[in-house]
C-alpha cells in the first residue's frame, strides 16, 4: 500500500506577535496559518490530517469561557477557507474523507470534526485522556475547546498508541512510532508531546519515495529548527511541557542535517505556506 499524493490547505490563521516565537522580534503581530492535508491513499481513499478552523469555532468563542480564546488569540477566517468547502470546490464530499487524523486537541485542529460524520478519528490516548473530564474553563486553559468535539467522538476514535510500537529505521532521532492504517508504514506516527500532552507528527512516505514530516505544532516556524531559535518565556502559556517541546526542536533539527531530503512541514509555518504557494506539490 501507498500513498499517492498529499495536498495541503490554508484553513484560516490567528496572529501572534512575532517575539513569541523570535524572541529577539519586535511585538509586530504575524500570521500562523491554520494548515490541513490531505492525502491521497491507495486503497484508504481520502484521509485528513487535522481539520483547521471552522465557522463553528467562531461560533463557539462568542461566549464566556471560550471567548477568552479569541481575545488572547485573534482568529481570521472566511467560510471559504473552511476545509469541507475547499474540499466540495476540488469535487471531494465529506463522505469520501473516511479517516481523520488528529494531531492533538486544540480548537485549531479540531474545529472541522463535525464537518465529515462518517470518518474514523485516529489520534492519541493519553492526548484525549488530558482534556477528557476536564470543566470548559479547565480544557480551555489547554486550548481545547470541548464543544468542537462530535457527540459521537467515543464510538468514532481509534486510540493508535494503544498499539505496540514499531522499530523506525533512516528517520534521525525518530526510533520508534505507530503505524495509522493497520500495519502500512506508509503513514507512521510518532509522539511530539510538548505544545500540548500527546501531540504527534507523521512521517508519510510517497508512492515515488519522497518522505514528508508533518510535525503538527512541534514548532510554530521553520526558524525554530532551522537555527535553534527557542521561544520566548511568553510561550510557556502556549506549551504543555517545555523541556519535551525544547527536545523535538532539536530533534528536528539533526533530522534536517541529517536527512536534508525530508521536507519537514509544520502546521504554522507562513515560509513553508509560502512555498507551497510557488507551486510546489507533494506526490
Amino acid at each position: 500500500m501507498a500513498i499517492e499524493w498529499v495536498k495541503l490547505y490554508e484553513c484560516g490563521y490567528c496572529t501572534h506577535p512575532e517575539k513569541i516565537v523570535h524572541p529577539k522580534a519586535g511585538l509586530k503581530p504575524v500570521k500562523f496559518p491554520a494548515t490541513v492535508a490531505l492525502i491521497k491513499h491507495e486503497t484508504k481513499g481520502y484521509i485528513l490530517f487535522d481539520t483547521g478552523y471552522a465557522q463553528r469555532f467562531l461560533s463557539a468563542t462568542e461566549k464566556f469561557p471560550y471567548s477568552l480564546y479569541r481575545k488572547l488569540t485573534p482568529v481570521f477566517f472566511s467560510e471559504e477557507q473552511a476545509i469541507v468547502n475547499q474540499l466540495a470546490a476540488d469535487g471531494i464530499t465529506p463522505d469520501e474523507i473516511t479517516t481523520i487524523i488528529l494531531s492533538h486537541f486544540h480548537g485549531d485542529h479540531t474545529a472541522g470534526l463535525k464537518d465529515f460524520p462518517q470518518a474514523e478519528i485516529i489520534t492519541f490516548r493519553k492526548g484525549y485522556e488530558d482534556i477528557e473530564n476536564n470543566s470548559k474553563l479547565r480544557a480551555l486553559t489547554k486550548g481545547c475547546l470541548l464543544d468542537l468535539l462530535p457527540a459521537d467522538f467515543k464510538s468514532r476514535v481509534r486510540f493508535i498508541d494503544d498499539q505496540q510500537p514499531v522499530a523506525l529505521s533512516n528517520l534521525g532521532d525518530f526510533h520508534e512510532g505507530f503505524t495509522v492504517i493497520d500495519d502500512d508504514v506508509s503513514i507512521v506516527a510518532v509522539d511530539l508531546t510538548g505544545h500540548a500532552i500527546g501531540q504527534f507528527g507523521i512521517f508519510i512516505r510517497l508512492k515515488s519515495g519522497k518522505v514528508l514530516f508533518l510535525c503538527a505544532d512541534a514548532v510554530w516556524s521553520s526558524r525554530a529548527y532551522e537555527k535553534l531559535v527557542y521561544p520566548h518565556i511568553m510561550a510557556n502559556l502556549l506549551i504543555a511541557d517545555k523541556r519535551a517541546y525544547v527536545h523535538h526542536i532539536q530533534r528536528l533539527h539533526s533530522l534536517m542535517h541529517t536527512h536534508p531530503d525530508i521536507d519537514i512541514l509544520p502546521t504554522h509555518c507562513q515560509v513553508t505556506w509560502n512555498k507551497i504557494q510557488k507551486g510546489e506539490i507533494y506526490e
